[in-house]
């Protein structure tokens, strides 16, 4: 099924339509759910969300709404509550069954935990697991009766969130993995949860899914999860963002399983519809349009909500002589690829304002534009959402070269895990294979032997105002957050430092000192002119 791996799938129509034969036992009314995925906090659409259940309740008693993940993290409500105001929000809907994405353990386990005990909906996740007693965290199903008929909801959270969320968060206080995501026998475990839930008696089985469809290494997908399981009727998927109306892809008894993402931030509400016939639809709701309606009392709260969040933030804080992107016209990621505006105006905030010799941002935690002119409080919390804690750490030179290998080991394609640099430049070369080598824990263990693409790495010497030659056996301060420095995020790129100062404020305060206090309040028209940090001299 490689013809499906990457869709991308964008639909202009309001809905669209396929029709999937599915178990025998058939309602006697029709059983709608309303799904989303990938919502990152564009809260303004619940109340259209809510509207949508509320159209399909007038014509069938049985309405269930669920979510697919990733809805706690991704703009200042999320980040300003740490969550929490975005699970009211969906506490008002009346969420009925959802699973985790990999951003619901982005303030950490306990705080996960913390903000799912306060959701009324049911949590399902079959393969996050406590490996005390290797059992799941929350129930892997849940059955819903609808009249006669039973459907088991199941929850799958992609495996690459034990390295792409901080890693820390899921080893006790003496290093030792306390949590994981079942990726060694992932298939075998997702199977046995199915059978338990067709023995339970679930007539059908519908998949909650943040795994995604893109290939991403070892860790499975949501087209491996059909491939590779049988008795799973529907998978909603999330994660990769993608625009799935619907597709068949066949399952490991032959069998062709519906597939269906409804994209990101509410640009689309899916609807998925088990008639009395006994077979599945599928369709998605455009909201681009503009002309569904909304359920008033959503609307309302979500205003106020965010009226009482965004005011405390716009405050006038300075202004920017220039505008730094963090997406290209056609909204990909520069920070990915190479040294940006941005990205230096980030790392160089971290350096000056915590005194170190270089700075680090890696490049998924920068997350909005700069644009020039007044800047508030709530322009920068937009570029660092995440609550992230600024630290510092020593580090050899030898270490600082070893993780700026892996730094650009994705390149040309470029990732998350890019650095955005401060007092450091060097060259990179894309034809040389890289020698980063991955454990077997999904992280940044060590450069194997023969060339390296990273050469010429220099330090900025700040009383002689020059950049130096690294020397491999010195030891260098380094300054960023603690999701890299401490929480062994971003793969554990810098899992090697050694913590020599932490607690120094939200990473939001960094960017705002250094405005405020080290640039009088103006970022300069200099930040538009290249520096040369990271020299890509080579692209394959």
């Amino acid at each position: 099924m490689n013809l499906y791996r990457g869709l991308k799938k964008v639909i202009g129509s309001l809905v669209l339509l396929l029709v999937w034969a599915c178990g025998s036992d058939k309602p006697d009314s029709a059983i709608v759910i309303i799904y989303d995925n990938d919502v990152h906090c564009a809260v303004d659409g619940y109340a259209r969300f809510s509207a949508v259940a509320a159209m399909a309740a007038l014509e069938t008693p049985y309405v269930t709404k669920v979510s697919c993940g990733d809805f706690i993290q991704g703009d200042i409500i999320g980040s300003a509550t740490q969550g929490m105001a975005v699970v009211d929000i969906m506490n008002l809907v009346g969420y009925d069954v959802v699973t985790l994405g990999n951003h619901e353990f982005d303030y950490g386990v306990p705080r996960m935990v913390e903000l799912m005990d306060s959701l009324d909906a049911r949590v399902v996740c079959a393969n996050f697991r406590n490996l005390s007693d290797e059992k799941p965290c929350f129930e892997p199903f849940h059955i819903i009766k609808y009249g006669d008929v039973k459907i088991a909801y199941l929850g799958v959270t992609t495996t690459t969130t034990a390295t792409n969320t901080s890693p820390q968060t899921f080893r006790d206080s003496e290093g030792k993995l306390q949590y994981d995501f079942s990726l060694q026998n992932f298939f075998t475990h997702i199977q046995s949860c199915v059978n338990r839930a067709r023995a339970r008696g679930a007539d059908y089985v519908i998949a909650l899914s943040h795994l995604g469809d893109l290939v991403y290494g070892e860790h499975p997908t949501s087209l491996d999860l059909i491939e590779q399981t049988y008795g799973i009727d529907v998978v909603l998927d999330g994660h990769a963002h993608s625009v799935i109306p619907d597709t068949g892809v066949i399952n490991a008894v032959g069998d062709t399983i519906l597939l269906a993402s409804s994209g990101t931030k509410f640009q689309n509400i899916g609807k998925l519809t088990l008639s009395t016939e006994g077979k599945f639809c599928s369709e998605l709701i455009s909201t681009e349009m503009g002309t569904l309606p909304v359920d008033n009392k959503i609307y309302f709260f979500v205003e106020e909500l965010m009226e009482s969040i965004v005011k405390q933030g716009e405050r006038i804080i300075g202004r920017s002589m220039v505008n730094l992107p963090y997406v290209d016209a056609n909204d990909a990621k520069l920070s990915y690829l190479s040294q940006t505006s941005i990205g230096d105006f980030c790392a160089d905030a971290y350096r000056v304002v915590l005194g170190s010799d270089v700075a680090v941002v890696n490049a998924g935690g920068i997350r909005a534009s700069i644009e020039k002119g007044e800047l508030t409080f709530n322009d920068l919390y937009s570029v660092f959402p995440f609550n992230n804690i600024a630290c510092t750490a020593k580090m050899t030179g030898a270490e600082l070269l070893d993780a700026m290998e892996y730094a650009v080991s994705s390149l040309p394609e470029g990732d998350g895990n890019f650095m955005q640099v401060s007092g450091m430049r060097f060259d990179v070369d894309c034809s040389i294979p890289t020698p980063a080598v991955m454990g077997i824990d999904g992280l940044f263990a060590y450069v194997g032997d023969g060339a390296r693409r990273v050469t010429n790495l220099q330090i900025f010497d700040s009383q002689r105002e020059a950049y130096l030659d690294v020397s491999l056996e010195k030891e260098y301060t380094v300054a960023s957050y603690s999701y890299l420095l401490k929480d062994w995020g971003a793969s554990g790129i810098f899992r090697q430092a050694d913590i020599v100062g932490e607690d120094f404020g939200h990473d939001v305060d960094i960017l705002v000192d250094y405005l405020e206090n080290y640039l009088n309040g103006e970022i300069p028209v200099t930040y538009s002119m290249s520096s040369n940090r990271i020299n890509i001299i080579t692209t394959r």
